[in-house]
């Protein structure tokens, strides 16, 4: 497992530390989970890193992603709720060509006992095209519908940086470029990213244990890690301590360490 990478990312919204009920991670099968949308820093960055020059692009090492759950306001624990290792980083107008293969027609449609007659799959873009060239991106289904207090949709938050508003056309359904040869400077969010699915909680996630623990400590050293507060704590002007909450990209862990960690993080999988 040489030049293994892990990435712990917190999953906004994903507050029941058993069960995954958000979209994002999403749970496409037993072999695959996709990612679309979710954590915008963290997209930003593979983009920059993968998808320069590319619309895909095959992780050159071995990359795991690791989700724990958002804090409930009640009974503040934290578990892993997720585990892939990352197979293919892409565009969204490549990743709608999955729903051409039957191993991913869940992405097609997805259900919702909370949003009867909505369709939420995390797939929620798809490509249009003028000249054979990207020209931007209408909504085919009903995920990160609602609009901010900016005026702009979150499902076109999920391209584009808000700043670049001025480069585009925006309807109830669709974002078109201005300018077809700005896409890549305009739509500079543009990444979803596929995963093997190594763990996914659906009745119990992985207990984030003392040795766990050990092994956040040792990346971040002297932030007093514990649970739930597995990125440490910080003193304010106040005086007062205070969970350190991830706000963007997730805790980059690298090499033996995170060899280790993946090691433990396996071994300790409970059955769903």
């Amino acid at each position: 497992m040489a030049n293994t990478e892990i990435f712990l990312t917190v999953e906004k919204g994903c507050k029941n530390h058993d069960t995954i009920e958000c979209q994002v991670p999403f749970r496409v099968n037993d072999e695959y989970i996709f990612y679309g949308g979710g954590n915008t820093a963290f997209r930003k960055d593979l983009r920059k890193r993968y998808l320069r020059y590319d619309h895909e692009a095959v992780p050159e090492t071995e990359i795991y992603v690791v989700g724990v759950n958002d804090l409930p306001a009640k009974n503040p624990q934290r578990k892993v709720i997720w585990i892939g290792k990352m197979i293919k980083v892409m565009t969204f107008a490549i990743a709608s060509r999955l729903l051409d293969d039957p191993a991913f027609e869940s992405l097609e449609e997805v259900k919702s006992e909370k949003e009867p007659g909505k369709n939420l799959s995390p797939l929620h873009l798809h490509p249009l095209v003028l000249m054979g060239n990207l020209s931007g991106y209408i909504h085919r289904s009903d995920h990160n519908s609602k609009v901010g207090k900016d005026g702009i949709p979150h499902w076109v938050k999920d391209v584009m940086d808000p700043r670049e508003k001025g480069n585009v056309t925006i309807t109830k359904d669709q974002v078109l470029l201005e300018d077809l040869s700005q896409r890549t400077k305009v739509f500079n969010r543009d990444c979803c990213f596929l995963c093997e699915n190594l763990f996914f909680a659906q009745t119990k996630g992985i207990e984030i244990t003392d040795k766990l623990i050990e092994m956040l400590d040792e990346k971040q050293p002297g932030q007093n890690v514990d649970n739930p507060g597995i990125f440490g704590y910080k003193q304010g002007r106040d005086g007062k301590t205070s969970m350190v909450k991830q706000t963007g990209a997730p805790l980059h862990i690298r090499w033996n360490l995170a060899e280790r960690m993946i090691d433990y993080l396996m071994e300790n999988r409970p059955e769903q």
